[in-house]
């Protein structure tokens, strides 16, 4: 009886769209691109930020194909292409700062929970999440 809104919007299909209207598809690195592209919209999804709660699809979209062309060395319009996409130049600018931020909070835990290194490793078992529980709990009474 009761009804929910459950549609979600995501912002893959928009960047796809996005990337052909820019026409990068044909761009010698246009497989490249639309990879890095679907790394960003990928990372942001972990991003401690929620940047997919606070910001609509087409920012994200956009800010994913300014990070994917700056990486990979791809010219992008000299105009203001971003506001073809609803996107205007500040929420560019924080998504793009946010976007970024993630492998800087990803080494942060890799060091916090891998060996020391930053290196990644394999999940947690139960013996070693309780190790670090108990080890959290002597830490914070002073022990």
């Amino acid at each position: 009886m009761l009804g929910f809104q459950t549609h979600v919007a995501l912002p893959y299909t928009l960047a796809i769209n996005y990337i052909q209207a820019l026409g990068m598809l044909s761009h010698p690195k246009g497989s490249e691109f639309s990879g890095r592209v679907f790394e960003h919209l990928t990372g942001s999804l972990l991003n401690p930020q929620l940047l997919y709660l606070t910001h609509q699809p087409p920012a994200l979209a956009t800010a994913a194909i300014y990070l994917a062309a700056k990486d990979i060395g791809i010219k992008m319009p000299d105009v203001e292409w971003w506001e073809v996409f609803d996107t205007d130049r500040e929420e560019l600018g924080f998504l793009v700062v946010g976007m970024q931020s993630l492998q800087g909070f990803a080494e942060n835990e890799a060091q916090r929970w891998g060996n020391g290194k930053g290196n990644f490793r394999a999940p947690l078992t139960i013996n070693e999440v309780e190790e670090e529980l108990e080890r959290r709990q002597l830490m914070e009474s002073g022990q």
